[in-house]
Order: structure tokens, then sequence, then C-alpha cells
């Protein structure tokens, strides 16, 4: 069973946790995203139309950006503090998480919208 000060430690490191949450999501999506394309680019799903003249590849690579972008904005929307914004303690970190999550998803959009137009494998 663990103490009060233990859960109260908990919960301010779980806080802490979520300042880094969106940048976790953009080092996901590029560790996948990259990943992918070399999957990609290895087995030729360039080549491969899927729908609409849009190759395999590029729509693997669009799923997964929208896939990421998706969990940006639900932790955006999710860490989002009441407004007004009520005492400093814990709300602090919250704002710091929320601007941080903010600043990861426009991050996340600017790094990887390349996935629309440009080539894939050359």
């Amino acid at each position: 069973m663990s103490s009060p000060a233990a859960k109260m430690a908990h919960g301010r490191n779980a806080r802490l946790l979520l300042m880094a949450a969106g940048f976790t999501i953009w080092a996901v999506a590029f560790i996948a995203l990259y990943g992918m394309l070399s999957v990609g680019c290895r087995f030729g799903w360039d080549r491969i139309d899927a729908v609409a003249g849009i190759s395999v590849q590029r729509l693997q690579l669009l799923v997964l950006f929208a896939v990421h972008v998706a969990a940006g904005v639900a932790l955006a929307v999710g860490l989002r503090p009441p407004f007004p914004r009520e005492g400093a303690g814990g709300h602090f970190v919250r704002w710091v998480g929320y601007w941080a999550a903010v600043a990861a998803l426009g991050s996340t959009v600017f790094s990887f919208a390349g996935v629309f137009a440009l080539t894939a494998c050359y």
C-alpha cells in the first residue's frame, strides 16, 4: 500500500511527463514515417497504385501522418486547462504541458507535411 506522500509524488511526476507527451508523439511519428518510408521504398510500394492514382507508399504515409496529427490534437485538447486559470501550482505544469503539446503539434505538421507532395523514394 502506498503512502499519501508517495501518491502525491507520483501525481507530480505524471504531470511532469505530460510536458513531454507532445514531443513524444512527434518522435514516434518521425520513427514511424521514416521507417515506413524505407520499408515502402525497399518493397516498391511507390510503384503500386492504391486509390485514385495514389501509390500504396503515399497512402500509408498519409495515414501515419493523419494518425499522429490526430493524436497530437487529442493530447492538446485533453491538456487544455480550464478557463479562467485557477491557482498556480498544478495548473502551471498543465499550462506548460498544453503549450508544449501545441508546439509539438505544429512541429509535427511542419516537419511531416511533405508526405503530401514530395517524391517518396528518389
